[in-house]
């Protein structure tokens, strides 16, 4: 395969602010955020770029943290997930065009002179959850079911290259939550009397397994799970922020570190930016934020309701912004302790967004 050519599809603008560097990209007619990974202490962005004609080109963008970038734009290729390798390298699963039907490739989004084009698969509609020593790992929970088993998709990587999909069902209970750490893969449900923590292997298999007796019946997400060690468990209702902490013999403790007043109606996947400290994003019916916890600690809290911008609620200062309203499109890591939150303007159906948004804090 050919190497990417360098494009400069955007106008830009930076500001430095007490909160981190706010860098502005502007399409000359629109454009369509498609999700981002972390690319050393970078940021790698995907995003639909549109011409006039309303047809679009998939662009991907490499950000710093002061707000330098360079644009790349893809050959051949709709529908990105982006993810990275066992070794940290940015690979793309991407549908190329076909008259008859949609196949999925999964390629290195750099250095692609020694990659010959794969053979296509069936599409995964799961989430990357993380990688292993040998593999990418995806999720996937059917939400429209209350039967069926979630799917795991494993990619198996060797000497840097991908060697096979491996695609798995998991045994009940369903609707798990996914953590990666150490080369291990965890999994949370609830399941009856409690939650349900199992260890498996990347062909699915349950290692181990255990019924924690939780004081709360539902949870969020993981912050951090684990056999041996103390494990941090997100929790809360009605805009309440806690954490469930587990010992390793399975004893439980609740502790409520925030109450914003209002009722999320998401969070998502919480990205581990230092040992310990993870940043979580999430929305609800009057706006949206992230907040970050080092263990069972709140260190920040941001929320955009009745603002310009977002206020963190434990300072009551204001990172002020240009837009009133603003999706967060995503979040990772970029540095120690340092993230990237991309966003862009929310707008009507007759209105084109050409913006997105970065603050790398």
């Amino acid at each position: 395969m050919k190497n990417l050519e360098k494009i400069n599809p955007f106008n830009t603008s930076d500001i430095k602010t007490d909160f981190g560097t706010v860098t502005t990209l502007v399409a000359d007619i629109e454009l369509s955020a498609k999700g981002s990974v972390n690319y050393g202490d970078q940021t790698l962005l995907a995003n639909y770029v549109y011409a006039e004609n309303e047809t679009y080109k998939l662009d991907y963008t490499v950000i710093d943290r002061a707000g330098k970038h360079e644009s790349f734009v893809e050959d051949d290729g709709i529908l990105p997930t982006l993810f990275v390798s066992p070794h940290n390298v940015p690979f793309v699963s991407i549908v190329p065009y076909h008259p008859d039907h949609e196949l999925e490739i999964s390629i290195p989004v750099f250095n692609r002179e020694n990659t010959e084009l794969p053979k296509g698969n069936r599409p995964f509609t799961g989430e990357f959850i993380g990688a292993t020593k040998q593999f990418s790992i995806f999720y996937d929970v059917d939400i429209w079911s209350d039967t069926k088993p979630d799917k795991l998709l494993a990619i198996e990587f060797k000497n840097e290259a991908i060697r096979k999909k491996h695609h798995i069902k998991i045994p009940l209970p369903r609707d798990n939550e996914v953590f990666i750490s150490d080369n291990e893969i965890h999994l949370l449900a609830t399941d009856g009397k409690g939650w349900l923590h199992r260890q498996i292997n990347e062909t699915g298999k349950t290692l181990r397994e255990r019924l924690i007796p939780s004081n709360q019946v539902n949870f969020r997400q993981i912050l951090y799970l684990s056999f041996e060690k103390e494990s941090f468990i997100l929790c809360g209702e009605r805009g309440r922020i806690s954490v469930e902490i587990i010992s390793a013999k399975g004893e439980c403790e609740s502790k409520e570190l925030a109450d914003t007043g209002d009722g999320f109606f998401n969070t998502w996947q919480p990205v581990k930016i230092a040992d310990g400290t993870y940043v979580t994003r999430f929305n609800g019916e009057f706006g949206n934020g992230w907040f970050t916890i080092r263990n069972d600690q709140l260190l920040e809290l941001f929320y955009s309701k009745g603002e310009k911008g977002y206020k963190n609620l434990l300072t009551n200062k204001v990172l002020q912004m240009n837009n009133e309203h603003l999706v967060i499109a995503s979040l990772n890591k970029t540095a120690e302790n340092s993230y990237a939150v991309v966003f862009y303007p929310m707008t009507d159906r007759n209105t084109k967004n050409r913006e997105l948004i970065i603050l790398n804090r």
